[in-house]
This record gives structure tokens, sequence and C-alpha cells, in this order.
């Protein structure tokens, strides 16, 4: 090795210099793989445990629904509501007076949310909707009936309607000048949600989108196997 100018030291030829990623950008990518890092763990959590809680609704979730009691009501065509109807679909029911401007106003209320399932025409097809009023007249609730296919206009005996509304806890008597609530009753003739009377239409729907997809996941359950057909003859005698 050769001696420098001077029989000094060598000389260390420069080394090449890395460039350096701007701190914004390394801030970035730092954020970045955190981010997927906690998205691939909440996904992963919810996969894990994705039927073993309800959904999270913006009306008031009923934890522990139970079936209702039996009680039998009847719109103007004869159309029954009790335990038969309400366990074979998904039931959005309110008390008010037919003949009053509250009773408009919630079936329009109604029928909104059944077009917002227009997305999902399997739900709504299974969503009916049913006014109980204790002054249904029959020709005016024909006429409101004919607004939608899914609307019922129901009446019955008052004993009947009362154990309608302590069933659902709607209170003694219809309201004169607010919006009543609005009472989900599921395919298993439970009440499961209900409503405020200022709930907006959409979320509404999407409340029923969420509750009835979530029935779905929890009560799909695989069909059992079909036992083989015995290939034994018959013994004789």
């Amino acid at each position: 090795m050769s001696a420098g100018p001077g029989g000094g030291t060598p000389a260390t030829p420069p080394q090449p210099t890395r460039p350096k990623r701007p701190l914004a950008l390394r801030l970035f990518m730092a954020l970045a793989a955190i981010g997927l890092f906690l998205i691939g763990y909440q996904w992963g959590n919810q996969y894990g445990r994705r039927g073993d809680t309800q959904p999270t609704l913006t009306g008031v979730l009923v934890r522990a629904p139970e079936p209702l009691p039996a009680f039998t009501l009847h719109g103007a065509d004869g159309w029954p509501l009790g335990p038969e109807s309400l366990a074979d679909a998904w039931t959005l029911l309110a008390f008010a007076r037919l003949d009053g401007p509250v009773g408009h106003r919630v079936i329009g209320r109604m029928i909104e949310v059944h077009n917002r399932l227009a997305g999902d025409r399997d739900l709504q097809a299974d969503l009916q909707l049913a006014l109980i009023s204790a002054d249904a007249i029959p020709r005016l609730a024909r006429d409101f009936e004919r607004l939608s296919p899914a609307l019922h206009v129901v009446t019955g005996e008052r004993d009947q309607i009362a154990i309608a509304r302590a069933a659902l806890g709607a209170g003694p008597g219809d309201p004169v000048d607010t919006p009543p609530p609005l009472f989900l009753v599921d395919p298993g003739g439970r009440l499961i949600a209900l409503f405020t009377g200022t709930q907006p239409a959409a979320d509404i729907a999407t409340d029923i989108e969420a509750l009835a997809a979530w029935r779905a996941l929890n009560n799909a359950q695989p069909e059992p196997p079909v036992a083989p057909a015995s290939t034994a003859e018959p013994a004789h005698d």
C-alpha cells in the first residue's frame, strides 16, 4: 500500500451516501403501517365475534326480547294481526287515531321506511306495517291501505288493544299532537327494537336492515345430513 503525500495515512476515497427520505414521507409510511395493522386487527376481531353481539342501532334495541302475549286484532278487510301474522314477517307497529293528523303522519312515516328498503327487495317484501287504532273507520282505513300493499289499519276490542299496548310498552292512550314511537317485531313474534317519534325514516330503515342481517347470520344453521337409504333386504318370516 502506498503512502499518501508526505508519508501520512493513505487517503480514503469518499463513500457514496444514500439519499435521505423526506421527514414527511417517513411519517406517512409509519402511520400507514400502523393504520393497516389496526384495520387488520379490528377486522379479524370482528370476524371472530361477528355473531356474538347484536348490532348497534340509532333506535332502542331490546336486549332480551321475548315473544309477545297473544292478542287478536283485525283490519278492515279481515286481515288478522296476532301471533301467527307476527311470527311470519317483520312488523313495524304504531298506535294512533286514524281520524287525526298524528295518525296520518305516522302512516306516511311507516310507508317511507318501507320505501327506503327498496334496495333489499326480499326484506322489503317481508316487512308489514300496522297502525293500531281504536277508531279504525273501515272506509277510511281502506283508503289509507291503498297507499301501500304492506300497510294494514287494524282495530279490535278494547281489552285486546290494551294487551297489545301493555306488551309493547305503548302507554295507555294515543298521542294527541306528538309523533308516536314505532315498534319493530321480528319474525319470531318478539319486540326487538323501538324508534322514537322524531327518528328519521332513513335511520329506521338502516336499523331494520342491520337487525335482519344479524338475525340471518345467527339463525343460519347447516342443513342436517340426509341419512342414506338402507340397502338391507327386509327380513322374511
